[in-house]
């Protein structure tokens, strides 16, 4: 994929804060995304907090497309970072669900998220995550009802930053990529409690 395909978001885009984010090359030709954190909340009487950017993977055109990634067990990335942690997302491609208004409507928010902790300094590391790590969250809040991520069904990849600490940023990507490792044998890595069906966060 192309740079200028991938998507950056932030507060300041919707007039709900101040954070400024960017994406480009940095001075090695790799992506480079940087900014500043500002959790300055905005006096609109209506915002009680803010501080909040994210890099997204391109979307795919088509609604019946998706990221099929169900012949992988982790993802992998190789970067350079600041010492901040910084939130790896997935979220299911929606589209392709029949009942879509009804489907969107209360899932639209729900995510996938795992930390990914950087070291800070000149050095290179390479982090190597299971999908089976991944927890299900909604509008941020981890559920208590989790269930395992549905890898052939990503309808983009994300890299959130909302640590709450003000100041400038950057994470160097060396690059994405996909393993498929035939020892991971986790399916998923926290308790499923046994719940009736119910909807949760609703607003």
């Amino acid at each position: 994929r192309k740079l200028e395909d991938w998507v950056v978001t932030s507060d300041s885009d919707n007039k709900q804060g101040f954070t400024r984010a960017f994406l480009a090359l940095s001075r090695n030709k790799r992506a480079l995304f940087y900014g500043n954190l500002c959790t300055d909340v905005p006096k609109d009487g209506e915002l009680t907090r803010t501080g909040y950017c994210q890099l997204r993977s391109p979307v795919n055109p088509s609604a019946s497309q998706t990221y099929n990634w169900s012949d992988f067990t982790h993802l992998v990335i190789r970067m350079r970072g600041d010492g901040r942690t910084y939130g790896l997302g997935l979220q299911k491609n929606y589209k392709r669900t029949h009942r879509l208004d009804f489907a969107m409507g209360l899932t639209a928010n729900d995510q996938f998220h795992y930390p990914m902790f950087t070291r800070g300094g000149p050095y290179w590391q390479t982090v190597k995550i299971p999908f089976s790590k991944f927890y299900l969250s909604h509008k941020g809040i981890v559920q208590d009802k989790q269930a395992p991520v549905e890898t052939s069904e990503i309808g983009f990849f994300c890299i959130n930053l909302m640590d709450n600490v003000d100041g400038p940023f950057h994470l160097e990507i060396d690059y994405i990529a996909l393993l498929n490792d035939q020892n991971h044998k986790e399916e998923h890595a926290y308790e499923r409690y046994s719940l009736e069906d119910h909807v949760v966060n609703v607003y």
